[in-house]
């Protein structure tokens, strides 16, 4: 059986899908699903739709560095465009109960909540498994851990690696493993980026006292104190981080010269080390984790080779991270 508006979409998997959640899926007994959602708003306002009309432009903005803000040559776009409500920017979900008493009808559920994942891909956390939360700690049996935090990102690099002994789901979820990561990565984000916001007395005081750049005479404007949030050089990816690079480069070449070679290092999705891990019938594309991973391991030894077995002679000089 097929949908009419959707000729690829098979009904009887879904039925299958769904009647498998509402058996092993806790929150299903707590919240009413979409469907009963629209079906009650239907019965009492007649028909109802949703009705989605995204839509994305990519501009060459003039003036821009090209080498930073180039367009994508990927089919694969991820856009996280969050909305901002006063004090908060997270992507909060709106969920109704099922059973709901007189002063609570619906709940809202917070990115950093452990069951945000578990109610925001149900397909992946099936069984409603817990996903991060602040309450998650590390063991420690030898005590030698100073931090006993288990932090968000390491939280989500544990969960991106195969075992045998675990469901694979989530690595042959194709687009939805690239959501999946997307959105991870983008709540982790937001967390630091609050946490910042909240620092700022601190963040300021070590800039103005420690850094000097090119952004102080901006910074220090007296129509702008209070007013801006100071990203520090420690955000990776922000003006800071690439400005402190940049001085680190040039620092480099006042003290030693040019340099000799412009070496471009890039992933070839048909590396031996990529298509042995690639699951059956599955492409590069739908392993976001293991590319990278694979390009990070090469890219170090890559630079093993040039610092430590000179095979361009010897460097003179060194920039960036150093592992």
């Amino acid at each position: 059986m097929m949908q009419q508006g959707h000729p690829t979409l098979n009904i009887s998997v879904l039925e299958r899908l769904t009647q498998e959640i509402q058996t092993v899926n806790p929150f299903i007994s707590l919240y009413k699903t979409a469907k009963e959602r629209l079906e009650a708003a239907s019965s009492q306002d007649g028909d109802v739709g949703v009705f989605l009309n995204p839509q994305l432009r990519l501009i060459v903005e003039s003036g821009a560095d090209k080498r930073r803000h180039n367009l994508p040559t990927s089919n694969e776009v991820a856009g996280v465009i969050p909305d901002e409500y006063g004090e908060s920017g997270f992507r909060d979900i709106v969920l109704a109960h099922r059973n709901p008493n007189a002063n609570r009808q619906f709940s809202i559920i917070d990115p950093n909540h452990a069951a945000y994942m578990p109610l925001h891909y149900v397909l992946l956390y099936s069984n409603g498994e817990r996903g991060w939360h602040w309450g998650l700690w590390l063991r420690d049996e030898l005590n030698r851990r100073k931090n006993l935090r288990l932090q968000q990102r390491e939280f989500h690099r544990y969960r991106l690696h195969t075992r045998a002994t675990e469901p694979m789901t989530l690595f042959f979820s194709q687009r939805l493993f690239q959501q999946y990561l997307v959105d991870a990565w983008a709540v982790w984000d937001q967390n630091k980026l609050n946490w910042l916001r909240l620092n700022q007395a601190n963040i300021r005081a070590d800039l103005y006292n420690g850094l000097a750049d090119n952004m102080r005479q901006e910074d220090f404007n007296p129509e702008q104190t209070g007013k801006r949030i100071i990203l520090p050089r420690s955000y990776t990816g922000g003006d800071r981080y690439i400005l402190q690079l940049f001085q680190d480069s040039m620092a480099i070449v006042g003290q030693f010269g040019h340099p000799s070679l412009f070496v471009t290092f890039t992933a070839n999705p048909k590396w031996e080390e990529i298509t042995a891990e690639l699951l059956p019938a599955q492409t590069a594309v739908d392993r976001p984790d293991l590319v990278p991973r694979v390009f990070h391991l090469k890219q170090q030894l890559l630079l093993q080779e040039i610092k430590r077995k000179q095979i361009f002679g010897r460097y003179l000089g060194i920039t960036g991270p150093r592992d």
